[in-house]
């Protein structure tokens, strides 16, 4: 899957993103799928770059990629994580989300959009617990 944006340094530092969300918050996964016409991807992979690129620099926002991961099928990815649903609701309500909805109808069949709450985060301990099950086995 070719990843058009690649993690900073602060974002690849181990426990980095720890750092912005608080215990017994949810952090939240805002995924779009976009089906965009040959004639509008271009259009529509500018609009998201430049959105990516602001929305990063917004308060609570720990992160934002954009994939075409599906060329053959012209299907785009836009994710973004955010560390709590209040900065997630500022950025929805933003001048900047106007242009991400702009992005949105340059779509050529209805947008795919989830929003994941991760209530539970864990570590490497969750491998380490997995393949200790796999040695007892």
């Amino acid at each position: 899957m070719p990843l058009i944006h690649e993690p900073t340094k602060q974002e690849a530092i181990p426990g980095g993103f720890a750092q912005y969300s608080k215990k017994g918050e949810n952090v939240i996964f805002s995924v779009i799928g976009l089906s965009p016409s040959l004639k509008n991807r271009g259009q529509l992979l500018e609009i998201l770059r430049s959105v990516l690129d602001l929305t990063r620099l917004r308060p609570g926002c720990m992160g934002c990629w954009l994939s075409e991961e599906e060329f053959l099928n012209n299907h785009v990815l836009y994710a973004e994580q955010w560390a709590t649903e209040e900065a997630l609701r500022d950025h929805i309500r933003s001048d900047l989300y106007l242009r991400l909805l702009s992005a949105i109808e340059l779509s050529r069949r209805p947008p795919e959009v989830s929003f994941y709450y991760a209530t539970e985060t864990r570590g490497f301990d969750l491998v380490e617990t997995v393949r200790q099950q796999l040695d007892r086995k």
